[in-house]
């Protein structure tokens, strides 16, 4: 009986052995890209590779000319950009897997898993290029950032300076003969810098300037009436207490 436990427990060692030494698959790359990235007139390479993901690629690799490169891997996987926003601002590589732009000061890359079933975002993800370093500064998914509608990468302050705007996808409850009434959805304003936080100063502004500003946070308690000839949208009802 004793020789007989004794031969069990090898066997359950063995393939608990097994499974720890199984080999993870091997990345294959998806697509390779070349660009200059730190304004240096020298070209760097961007590598997209994928070991079996649920999304176009899981693993991104930056090599600056004359430096090490660095390397990258999703939470869960990056796949292709939303199509509205590469129509809105020119891309500085030739594909749709993901976005870069850049100034004199620096440059960013934006890597998006797109969205679930329930509208809500997979992962979304950004890259500084400053000082001739590559850092991922942003790299979220809806339990931390939602980002469900990427909108902008821009200057907004006219300093170098790149600033990431996003929104959360909104509900639109009532129609009505001039417009449809929908629920507050505020621009979230985030810089590209190595914190990469929301600047509720900047998405203050740009909410006043683009949109309507009743506090930092989506509500559907607060309802924004757009009109049908895409004018301005306007409070229709102001909720109580909003922070």
């Amino acid at each position: 009986m004793r020789k007989y436990l004794l031969f069990i427990l090898l066997i359950a060692c063995i393939n608990a052995w097994s499974q720890k030494t199984k080999k993870v698959a091997a990345y294959k790359t998806i697509k390779t890209l070349y660009t200059d990235l730190n304004n240096d007139g020298k070209i760097d390479t961007i590598i997209l590779s994928d070991n079996g993901s649920d999304g176009d690629f899981n693993r991104i690799t930056v090599k600056l000319a004359g430096f090490q490169k660095k390397t990258f891997k999703a939470k869960q996987y990056w796949a292709s950009f939303d199509s509205l926003f590469l129509k809105k601002d020119k891309n500085l590589v030739h594909s749709n897997l993901l976005f870069i732009k850049k100034t004199d000061k620096h440059a960013a890359i934006l890597l998006s898993g797109g969205t679930d079933g329930a509208g809500y975002s997979i992962e979304f993800s950004i890259i500084n290029i400053e000082n001739n370093r590559v850092k991922m500064v942003f790299d979220h998914d809806d339990d931390v950032v939602d980002v469900e509608l990427p909108t902008e990468l821009t200057d907004l302050e006219n300093n170098g300076r790149l600033d990431f705007v996003y929104r959360i996808t909104f509900q639109c409850s009532t129609t009505i003969k001039k417009g449809m009434i929908c629920a507050y959805s505020p621009y979230f304003v985030y810089p590209v810098d190595d914190s990469c936080k929301l600047n509720k100063p900047l998405m203050k502004a740009y909410n006043i300037k683009h949109y309507v500003f009743d506090g930092y946070k989506y509500s559907e308690d607060i309802k924004i009436y757009y009109p049908n000839n895409n004018g301005r949208p306007s409070i229709w009802h102001h909720a109580k207490n909003q922070q």
